[in-house]
């Protein structure tokens, strides 16, 4: 089946790439509607299929959705013989939100998810696996160039992440205004740039958001 891997494995051209941010660098991907115009010229209209064996949101993480497909080709061997592939891929899709902490749509994020896992299983084949091979390199780079952070400010980091997901939507924009008067306008911290001064004050807000408490200044002139 050399000569269908080539096929399969051939790269797509530059202008149907698309190009996704992702941890501080630009991956290269390839429309899910590219695949299937692969396997439908390389396999054949009515010779391949999938089934989505789950969709559903992630146990551990229901922010994600999770899906897992089986993909299924009719493939001829150099012996004329047709030959049933199976292929097993598994994708995912994180739930986008509005400001108001609401889902966008997640009809959406699960359509993603299924399209996400039908390409790994795809890639089996070779389709866009030279691509893959690129975004596992460039993630690996990400992870090596990521900042060191100190082990008191990782510590504050987790408890306030840990205390901002308990607040409910009108809480974390009384947050987010506490913040602005707090740091005269500036940029919302991150795990690598906050300091632990920022990290507690935030903390308290948190505590004190979640108590419905009033924080006080004992500095401040009676």
């Amino acid at each position: 089946m050399s000569d269908i891997y080539k096929q399969f494995a051939e790269p797509f051209p530059k202008e149907v790439e698309r190009q996704l941010k992702k941890g501080g660098a630009y991956l290269t991907y390839i429309p899910v509607s590219e695949v299937i115009t692969r396997l439908n010229k390389v396999v054949g209209v009515g010779r391949w299929n999938f089934q989505i064996n789950k969709c559903e949101r992630d146990a551990l993480d229901p922010d994600f959705i999770v899906a897992h497909v089986t993909l299924e080709a009719i493939i001829e061997n150099p012996a004329g013989q047709n030959v049933l592939v199976k292929r097993d891929g598994i994708g995912g899709q994180k739930i986008k939100r509005t400001k108001q902490d609401d889902i966008v749509d997640l009809g959406d994020e699960m359509k993603g998810a299924v399209s996400d896992a039908l390409k790994k299983a795809a890639q089996t084949l070779g389709i866009g696996l030279y691509l893959a091979r690129t975004e596992e390199a460039m993630e690996y780079d990400v992870v090596e160039e990521a900042p060191q952070v100190a082990p008191k400010i990782s510590q504050l980091w987790e408890q306030f992440v840990s205390l901002s997901k308990s607040l409910s939507a009108d809480q974390r924009n009384e947050l987010n205004s506490f913040w602005t008067n707090w740091s005269g306008g500036a940029p919302k911290p991150t795990k690598t740039t906050a300091t632990e001064e920022q990290l507690d004050a935030l903390i308290t807000q948190c505590v004190a958001l979640s108590l419905n408490a009033t924080v006080v200044d004992e500095d401040a002139d009676s």
